[in-house]
């Protein structure tokens, strides 16, 4: 099973910011049922309120929330950007942007745990950043 739902990946969006990239990347889960919208007001807040911290790796950020905050269902977007965006942190330009919505706490260090084991794999953003289709991205996270 794969972490990640292929109607939950939109590829080469435009945003001005780190914001619309958060916004976006939540609507993505919002329009597949997972969220409701205040899990996207809740995670804009968490960056506003604490800074970068979403920026875990190079070119990646992985804006979350509490569950209790509106997620419906566990799963996660993945969106990548036209044009890179800066967050504030070390790790900028942020250019793949994956939104972690889980309905647990164990769920939630399951997904990181599976997100880390991806991140881990050598090139896997650079990878990831160039695919232009959502199968090309399933392929990577399932396969490579």
């Amino acid at each position: 099973m794969s972490i990640i739902n292929e109607k939950c990946i939109a590829l080469r969006l435009d945003v001005s910011d780190a914001r619309e990239g958060i916004a976006k990347a939540g609507q993505v889960l919002l329009q597949e049922g997972y969220i409701r919208q205040e899990y996207i007001d809740a995670m804009l807040k968490n960056f506003e309120k604490n800074g970068p911290y979403f920026a875990i790796a190079p070119g990646f950020a992985m804006p979350h929330a509490r569950p209790e905050e509106g997620v419906l269902q566990s799963g996660i977007s993945l969106i990548t950007l036209e044009n890179p965006v800066s967050f504030g942190s070390s790790n900028d330009p942020v250019r793949l942007i994956m939104a972690l919505a889980t309905s647990s706490d164990n769920e939630h260090l399951e997904f990181m745990t599976k997100i880390a084991v991806l991140l881990g794999r050598e090139h896997v953003i650079e990878k990831l950043y160039q695919c232009m289709t959502a199968d090309e991205v399933m392929s990577i996270i399932n396969n490579d």
